[in-house]
């Protein structure tokens, strides 16, 4: 374990700092925001640091929890409080913001910014899925050729707030990422006090997103990087340090910030904190891993918000302006975003007359009409693109999961094959390759399938032998997702021998696919191409990229199909079985 005295002192990193910036010029915080403008103000002040994360694109309430208007209602509050002893608020985003809820999708985030600038953000971090969306889409939705990071570019130049990316690294150039209104760190003055604010992601952030998406980047270790940028905002007179980092951990309970004992004491953030040298860092708002914070860690204030928008992280620190020093720092539990609640159950609801209105900071929470219309002209455009048809209606819903195979997966998978010259066979995991909805009767409209499947993934193709596709369709479904499976071109027998998973495959018209076989295959690829498809594909035919984006292939094959009943009975027909009456429970006792 690393010695206190081993550990860099805060004095040596500011003078290393205040070198490094006068030789090489301080080019890291160049935003300087004024937060706050009493002129004559008290020793004392307070900043309320606000952190938000992995809002995942969920901008609106869903079932009365949660909702940007909302949140902004709470702020409204909390400003009101600040302002009466002059203190301020900094609203901090820790990244993954944009993609996953389809009003957010379908604008490609340019709703979720709408509203941050309405709304005052202060800063935000870039997270792994902010990556997701690719080039910048074209007026019907569809990915265009171009910069595969378009998207996120025109979102970090859209927002009136800087984007920070301190660990990002260009490989081309070796630096970091230098892209419009994307910078390492920032400065603001709130309320009179100096505050600095890096960004940092994840180490994992550049696995855990579309591969084809970041090709030509890198993630520096965030500990390292926070250390070297925090030092260059103390060396230019930041009295305050904040990190909003898209890395975090995870905690039981919030009432004793300084009680670690519910903690997940390995986790990401816990390490990066307790590597920093003491005094640095004053606050971390942290992100990724849908858990929460509240603690206190080797004197760094950390606070997480759970996810998609339903809750936000709170901490207050008290600055004396005389001495320049925090003299106390006050943690709360992630506040829940609701507006009313049932006094029985403490559950968020409606407003009704069995319901009770929450206030914040002693004023009743009122969302906030001005956010509703900041993001009215996005949700306009995102409203016509959901009701666009496709053509045709269904008879009955197909459904995401069966009681063996996947209907879902069985279409997505033919639609694949269909756009795959020459392919053999196409294999989809509906779990894992993220269907995430059944296709409702009715008439086909793009919002419907933008529902089940909003992801920019691609097709690859790749040679697989028999042994090959044999392996990988057992380990998924040893894994216990024989009902998520759909396939295309082939035909699938489970049998349990020796409780162990056995499978035969077959082309569609019954002739047996042997081990030493080779079969073109075609499949949606993973985020990182790391598992799945990848991992089977023998050592000379790995997977090939074919620039095809899995929903627009569905999407093209709806509106050309005249067949839609066929369709419906050729994907609910069984394309695997089990081999006898024993095999479904030999499959469901395998440990996972």
């Amino acid at each position: 374990m690393k010695r206190a005295s081993d550990r860099p002192t805060l004095l040596g990193i500011v003078a290393r700092g205040l070198i490094a910036a006068m030789l090489l010029g301080f080019v890291g915080a160049t935003y300087v925001t004024r937060l706050g403008a009493a002129p004559n103000r008290p020793a004392l002040t307070t900043l309320s640091i606000v952190g938000t994360s992995d809002l995942h694109g969920f901008a609106l309430a869903t079932n009365s929890l949660g909702g940007l208007p909302l949140l902004a209602g709470y702020l409204n509050n909390l400003r009101a409080a600040r302002a009466s002893g002059e203190g301020a608020v900094l609203l901090i985003d820790s990244g993954d913001t944009f993609q996953g809820n389809i009003e957010s999708d379908l604008s490609e985030g340019a709703l979720v910014v709408d509203a941050y600038n309405a709304m005052g953000y202060t800063a935000e971090a870039i997270g792994n899925h902010d990556f997701d969306f690719g080039s910048v889409d074209s007026p019907a939705a569809r990915q265009t050729a171009g910069d595969l990071r378009g998207a996120l570019k025109a979102r970090a130049a859209q927002a009136r707030y800087p984007v920070l990316a301190a660990n990002l690294i260009d490989e081309a150039t070796g630096r970091l990422v230098d892209w419009p209104n994307v910078r390492p760190s920032a400065i603001v003055r709130a309320a009179g006090v100096t505050v600095g604010i890096v960004g940092v992601m994840t180490m994992d952030a550049l696995r855990s997103t579309i591969a084809a998406n970041v090709q030509g980047l890198r993630v520096a270790p965030p500990g390292p990087a926070i250390a070297a940028e925090a030092s260059k905002l103390r060396a230019a007179g930041a009295e305050v340090v904040i990190v909003a980092a898209h890395a975090g951990g995870r905690c039981e309970r919030f009432d004793r910030p300084a009680d670690l004992s519910s903690c997940d004491m390995d986790s990401e953030i816990f390490r990066v904190a307790r590597g920093l040298p003491h005094g640095l860092v004053d606050v971390i708002a942290a992100g990724h891993t849908h858990g929460a914070l509240a603690h206190q860690v080797e004197g760094i204030a950390i606070i997480q918000p759970y996810a998609r928008g339903q809750a936000f992280g709170r901490v207050d620190v008290v600055f004396d302006r005389r001495t320049k020093k925090i003299t106390r720092t006050q943690l709360f539990a992630p506040v829940r975003l609701c507006s009313h609640v049932d006094p029985v159950s403490g559950d968020c609801g409606p407003a009704t007359g069995s319901t009770t209105s929450l206030t914040y900071e002693g004023k009743p929470v009122v969302p906030d009409p001005a956010i509703d219309l900041a993001m009215a002209p996005a949700l306009q455009r995102v409203r016509k693109l959901q009701a666009m048809a496709l053509g045709g209606a269904l008879d009955t819903s197909i459904l995401r999961g069966g009681d063996l195979g996947s209907p879902l997966g069985n279409v997505f998978a033919d639609a694949i094959r269909n756009a795959v010259p020459r392919a053999e066979a196409a294999v989809l995991n509906s779990a894992t390759r993220g269907l995430w909805a059944d296709m409702p009767a009715g008439p086909l409209t793009f919002g419907h399938l933008f529902d089940l499947f909003p992801f920019d993934n691609r097709i690859v193709q790749t040679t697989l032998t028999g042994a090959d596709l044999r392996g990988w369709l057992t380990g998924e479904i040893a894994q216990g997702r024989h009902n998520a499976i759909g396939v295309s071109g082939i035909h699938v027998r489970i049998g349990c021998v020796a409780q162990d998973v056995h499978v035969d495959l077959q082309h569609d018209d019954g002739r047996m696919i042997h081990a030493e076989d080779r079969l073109r295959v075609a499949a949606i690829a993973p985020p990182t191409l790391s598992g799945g498809v990848a991992s089977a594909a023998s050592a000379d035919s790995g997977p090939t990229g074919l620039g095809l984006v899995a929903r627009e292939v569905v999407e093209d094959w709806f509106r050309r199909t005249d067949r839609l009943p066929q369709l419906q009975r050729e994907a609910g027909a069984p394309r695997l079985e089990f081999a006898d009456a024993h095999t479904a429970d030999c499959v469901a006792r395998l440990p996972r």
